[in-house]
């Protein structure tokens, strides 16, 4: 039997030019490897009993193995009171640090550094409802219905004692260091807050007061840490709100605690809950939206500084090292995207990076929700074990393998499948490959989407899959290749609305716009059925194109079912465009330029007249047809993607990648 190996991607040739990124820089007692820092964030991957677990280890380590000089773990308790999830470790519990040990080792076993980070949630939190929140003063966070305990001297000095034993057990556990957090969430940042502190005790009413708690829980660790241990601090610099803090004032606070001469280093930060598309900005934020940020703190401060915000590529960052805007470069969801960018970049394949696109539907949406974290085109993220660095296997016997229809599941198919070393050939009926990413990405702010596709389709030409364009498969055709697999990703397109009018001439699909098949007049009513991007996008779309545009959707409101983030920009600016928005309602009848819809809720009947298009996003439905007949024809014919039934980028990738390691 012949030995098959693992496709092994040669260097593209390109130069390394990263003379910044890769340079050493010591922290306190640590010297770090290079300037690229996994930055902090819940990942959900913990036990609900908050104790560590492998799968979280991995999580962290993978990272380190990928190049990554310095991870920093996410923020654990400090105390019972200041859990943000059930799956938020127990800092405070020396129980842990056995297990703890588990992640400084596998993190330096990969050529990195860890620190540990370490927050009381306050008055934010991911339960619903929570236990008991604290805060400075009795209120509400403005974007939660919760209020919380204005909290007591003993309460605060629970808060102090927690804060120290976690650094402690950090410490025992093998960390390199530990980072603090006053930054987007916790209690911290809203002592520091004129808005949220507003006591009259010694600890609010002036400035120092206000300092008094972080200051005091900074002399508190380094009680017991010592003097030579990096203690760190994530500083939220500008809250984002029209009540908070900005600019100024975090640099203020910066200062401040530069002066104690106990902080190693500032981890720069931005907003909040109210205001929480900017502290984890999807892709209608700007990249490098806050490197101004940590350029200011480079024009007060000598700590070393660490810059955030949409930095994706190693080129954006080694430019932000090379102009003096900061001394680190924080990394979160680009290296969930693909933990060996620091790798890729060191060694001349900058140009195989698979770049986050910043959707935040796989990482923040789903850990929001106390669930796993995911990354919607890397499979591995959270599956380190099974899916990570090292854990493909060549095939046994190399096969002939014919995927059918370019879109993202057949894309990750071939890509793995010729990585395993089998012969892939790609049969795609356009002259471009990429399936309904290239008309997803051309709805405004979407346009990061078609890089899902853009990487896989470098892949696989590097990896000399055969692509066969412009072709409309057929059994007879694909049986000609003599094919030893077959897998079938044709995809899906829209289900027909079943309404009385829906056959006139003025009535179209969510498709028939993108493709351009659609004759829009001035005043256009969409249905939107299904929450997602399709209906908001196509309304903003056509909104800035002069429309006048009402979406009515039966849900609570438009685009229910986005990331949060996502959709309280989108909303922002469809609100300000003078869109009109309708929701609780469903489509009963077109005739016309007149619609009747009606009330979900109530079953009250309302016409809608003067319109000149009517466009409809409904469910989708597979293309299955040659998949049936095809089946049977050879003992190995499989289908994945919507071509199974229709559903969204993350799960078209995954099943392309279980495709690849199965075939």
């Amino acid at each position: 039997m012949t030995t098959i190996e693992i496709e092994k991607l040669e260097p593209s040739g390109e130069k390394n030019n990263f003379e910044h990124l890769f340079k050493p820089i010591t922290l306190g007692n640590v010297t770090i490897k290079n300037r690229i820092v996994f930055l902090p964030h819940f990942n959900a991957l913990a036990a609900e009993d908050g104790t560590p677990t492998e799968r979280d280890a991995l999580y962290l380590a993978e990272r380190a193995k990928g190049g990554a000089g310095l991870v920093i773990m996410y923020a654990i308790a400090c105390s019972p009171s200041g859990k943000m999830s059930d799956r938020f470790l127990h800092g405070w519990d020396p129980n842990i640090v056995p297990k703890l040990k588990m992640y400084s080792e596998l993190v330096h076993e990969s050529g990195g550094k860890i620190f540990g980070q370490i927050n009381h949630g306050g008055h934010t939190t991911l339960k619903n409802p929570p236990e008991l929140l604290y805060a400075p003063t009795q209120m509400p966070e403005p974007s939660s219905q919760f209020n919380t305990k204005e909290m007591e001297i003993e309460d605060i000095h629970e808060v102090i004692e927690g804060f120290a034993k976690t650094a402690l057990h950090f410490k025992q556990a093998g960390f390199d260091g530990v980072e603090i957090k006053v930054a987007h969430d916790g209690l911290l940042r809203s002592f520091v807050s004129e808005f949220f502190n507003r006591r009259t005790d010694e600890y609010g009413g002036t400035y120092e007061n206000r300092l008094r708690l972080p200051l005091e829980v900074i002399a508190a660790i380094r009680e017991q840490v010592g003097d030579e241990f990096p203690v760190g601090i994530r500083l939220c610099l500008d809250e984002y709100t029209t009540w908070g803090y900005n600019l100024d004032y975090g640099v203020k606070l910066a200062k401040t605690f530069e002066k104690t001469g106990q902080v190693t280093y500032i981890n720069t930060d931005a907003g909040t809950f109210s205001s929480f598309q900017m502290e984890i900005p999807p892709a209608a934020v700007p990249k490098g939206f806050a490197v101004h940020m940590s350029a200011a703190l480079k024009e007060n401060i000598k700590l070393p500084v660490v810059a955030f915000g949409r930095i994706t590529t190693p080129e954006q960052a080694e430019k932000i090292l090379a102009d003096g805007q900061a001394d680190m470069i924080g990394m979160a969801r680009p290296l969930i995207a693909d933990p060996e960018l620091p790798n890729k970049a060191l060694t001349g394949n900058a140009g195989d990076i698979r770049e986050c696109i910043s959707c935040n539907d796989g990482c923040i949406y789903q850990v929001m929700q106390d669930k796993a974290i995911r990354c919607i085109h890397n499979p591995a993220a959270g599956r380190e074990k099974t899916l990570g660095i090292g854990t493909l296997q060549p095939a046994v016997e190399r096969k002939n393998v014919v995927v059918i229809g370019g879109g993202p599941s057949g894309l990750k198919v071939s890509e793995i499948a010729a990585l395993r070393g089998h012969h892939v050939t790609l049969i795609e009926k356009t002259d471009r490959l990429g399936g309904q990413l290239q008309l997803a990405s051309t709805l405004p702010y979407r346009d990061q989407l078609i890089k899902v596709s853009d990487h896989l389709v470098k892949r696989i030409n590097r990896l000399g899959v055969q692509v066969m364009y412009n072709s409309d498969a057929t059994v007879e055709s694909v049986l000609a290749l003599q094919p030893d697999a077959i897998v079938v990703a044709t995809g899906s397109c829209s289900a027909q609305i079943n309404v009385p009018g829906s056959e006139q001439d003025n009535v179209y699909n969510v498709y028939d716009v993108l493709e351009a098949r659609a004759v829009i007049g001035e005043n256009v009513l969409i249905i939107d059925g299904g929450g997602q991007f399709k209906g908001g996008g196509l309304a903003e779309q056509l909104a800035s194109e002069g429309k006048n545009v009402n979406i009515v959707t039966p849900l609570l409101y438009v685009g229910q079912n986005l990331e949060p983030s996502n959709r309280t920009m989108l909303l922002e600016r469809l609100s300000k465009m003078n869109v009109i928005m309708t929701p609780h309602h469903a489509l009963v009848a077109i005739n016309g330029d007149q619609a009747t819809i009606r009330n979900v809720y109530s079953n009250q009947e309302i016409e809608l007249k003067g319109y000149d298009t009517f466009i409809y996003i409904t469910y989708n439905l597979s293309r299955q047809d040659l998949y049936k007949s095809l089946k049977g024809k050879i003992n190995e014919v499989y289908r994945v993607g919507d071509s199974v039934s229709p559903r969204m980028i993350e799960q078209a990738i995954w099943e392309g990648e279980m495709m690849g390691r199965k075939l």
